[in-house]
């Protein structure tokens, strides 16, 4: 079985869909309140982003999560599939919110 690097299949999907919506990365960089730097560094593969940052990222684009972790043409993707990982990745984002809000709650 063969490595995904999934940071890098992110990092290419997002800048396919900044350039789709006709934005530079500074544009969006400003949009999403991070420096285009980071956006560069996101759209190369070096760095992953948070839940929040992936929220304002798939609302952007008006695309549900799992558009970002896959590349077209490379393998079978139903919506079967693309609705099992929207769970997982909506579960993993209020999992990670309630922490949050449990480690406010004790500050």
């Amino acid at each position: 079985m063969s490595s995904v690097d999934i940071r890098k299949i992110f990092g290419e999907n997002v800048k396919y869909y900044r350039k789709k919506s006709g934005m530079s990365q500074e544009q969006f960089a400003e949009k999403l309140e991070i420096s285009p730097n980071h956006l560069s560094v996101i759209e190369t593969g070096g760095k992953f982003v948070t839940y929040k940052l992936l929220e304002r990222i798939v609302v952007a684009f008006d695309v549900m999560p799992a558009a970002l972790f896959f590349t077209p043409g490379t393998a079978s993707f139903d919506d079967t599939l693309q609705n099992k990982i929207n769970s997982i990745i909506k579960e993993e984002l209020e999992t990670a919110t309630l922490e949050i809000s449990k480690r406010l709650a004790k500050l």
